[in-house]
């Protein structure tokens, strides 16, 4: 499973002061914390409610920062498609994701250029439109593979466009899990990656980390490819091998067998 490191977000309270005060150690700790529990991609989100060119210095010296950890794959996460173009101008390897698109089309004719500069880049598509997020799995089903198609018209190969179907609290209703895994396998069909913010779903509980635990092995069954999520939490890693090796994707249980050996969890 691809692992997209969510803990360098402006949302985060110690992120968000780490920012403000240019606390380049704080920052390079996190990075180099996901890194060594196995993150591929880091998520950078500078957002953290200053405004546009705010975000923009912000994202931007997020990168530095990364590059003085090491040249690692990021993945550039911000809600205005400006602040995105601008940040990918300083982004040193090939192997970068744009987080993110959705059905909205304002949203898809701002980020649509952008992502035409970058085609081999990875996308994470979210299945939300000038609606919200749709409360049943069929429509957002239909938002992904209408952009689906968009995308592949703009030159983005299906092994790089990865389906968010949006994870949305258990606790606001009991039938969120359901819709996002009854989505997620339905997209599966065409042909693409998928991807969740994982710990949306125990937003509101206590116990959080039992929750995501499980759910993440219920969307490992369903096929996800890829989850948005800390990295550095054990049991996250015990879920993914475990669930892995359960599935069928982890030949002769050595992952699961190096695991126990190496107490990873």
């Amino acid at each position: 499973m691809l692992i997209i490191g969510e803990r360098i977000n402006g949302t985060r309270k110690n992120i968000k002061e780490g920012i403000e005060s240019r606390d380049k150690q704080l920052i390079k700790k996190e990075i180099k914390k996901q890194i060594e529990s196995g993150a591929h991609y880091i998520d950078l989100n500078a957002g953290i409610g200053k405004g546009k060119e705010r975000e923009k210095e912000d994202i931007k010296w997020l990168i530095e920062c990364l590059y003085e950890v090491g040249e690692y794959p990021v993945c550039i996460d911000s809600a205005d498609p400006d602040v995105i173009d601008f940040a990918l101008s300083f982004v040193k390897t090939d192997d970068k994701m744009i987080n993110s698109i959705n059905g909205e089309k304002e949203k898809i004719d701002k980020i649509l250029p952008i992502i035409k500069k970058y085609p081999e880049s990875k996308i994470i598509c979210l299945t939300m439109d000038e609606n919200g997020i749709p409360s049943d799995s069929k429509k957002r089903v239909e938002i992904a593979e209408r952009v689906i198609k968009i995308l592949n018209e703009a030159g983005v190969k299906n092994e790089n466009i990865f389906v968010d179907c949006l994870v949305e609290p258990v606790s606001v209703n009991t039938q969120n899990g359901i819709v996002f895994l009854q989505a997620l396998k339905e997209v599966k069909k065409f042909g693409v990656k998928t991807t969740c913010g994982l710990s949306n779903v125990s937003f509101g509980l206590p116990n959080r980390k039992l929750i995501n635990k499980y759910f993440l092995a219920l969307c490992i069954y369903e096929g996800i490819d890829s989850a948005i999520i800390d990295p550095t939490v054990s049991d996250i890693k015990e879920a993914i091998c475990i669930a892995e090796m359960l599935t069928g994707k982890d030949e002769f249980c050595m992952n699961y067998i190096k695991g126990i050996r190496c107490n990873i969890f």
